[in-house]
């Protein structure tokens, strides 16, 4: 557990510092704001989707650290994969989250699973997920 709290802690500080998309101009063609008034986070991600396959991610708001970090996670890792592949891991994060279940071949989202420890934060962490599939 202590090595999940170390990559959690090191990889939210590391892309909510330098968040990937943030902020970046794309011709987007798919978009979607979320807001979660629990906590004040506010998203938005565009997504560039050409035959299925998403070609770029890029998002803009106001959140937290985790929420930042999750965001910046899915524009980083999501360019060249299928479209369908943002529902399997926004499905895939869910069930860990809050099921506890495995990642199953989306270990990319490993360093989200520290969220598993605040319960309360786990809307944080996939609100950009949920604004991403909401896009789609």
């Amino acid at each position: 557990m202590n090595e999940l709290a170390d990559l959690y802690r090191e990889t939210i500080l590391q892309h909510a510092a330098d968040p990937v998309g943030f902020g970046q101009k794309i011709e987007d063609t798919h978009r979607n704001e979320l807001y979660n008034p629990l906590c004040g986070d506010r998203i938005e991600v565009q997504l560039r989707i050409v035959n299925n396959q998403v070609e770029s991610a890029a998002f803009t708001g106001e959140a937290c650290t985790i929420c930042m970090a999750s965001a910046s996670l899915l524009c980083a890792t999501t360019p060249g994969k299928p479209a369908a592949w943002l529902e399997e891991l926004h499905t895939r994060l869910h069930a860990a989250l809050e099921g506890g279940q495995d990642l199953d071949g989306a270990e990319v989202l490993k360093p989200l699973l520290g969220v598993r420890l605040y319960p309360s934060r786990i809307r944080c962490a996939t609100l950009p997920w949920s604004a991403a599939l909401g896009a789609l």
